[in-house]
């Protein structure tokens, strides 16, 4: 796996970038974390696969990864690192 710097993983700074996605890319983009193939993600938001096949591409190119594992592990730490955030110290959910 390449390395940006030290010892992180090269998706790492992509999470710094995730202000450039839109709303619906930032949606496409934490399914990514669920592992859903792009028809289960077109059938879930009502769109075809290939509108889902472009927001992967948007979202590849304004992160700079150039691959599916690349966006997946950037969105399940994302994904993970959000819902983190949301739990209080008693660990429950904050609302």
């Amino acid at each position: 796996m390449r390395e940006v710097s030290g010892h992180e993983p090269h998706w790492k700074a992509a999470l710094q970038r995730l202000d450039r996605l839109t709303p619906r890319e930032s949606e496409v983009f934490s399914m990514m974390a669920e592992g859903l193939s792009n028809e289960s993600m077109a059938n879930r938001l009502h769109l075809t696969e290939r509108t889902v096949r472009a927001h992967l591409s948007a979202i590849a190119e304004k992160l700079e990864l150039h691959s599916r594992l690349s966006l997946c592990l950037a969105s399940y730490v994302s994904r993970n690192t959000v819902a983190n955030d949301n739990v209080c110290r008693c660990g429950r959910r904050a609302e």
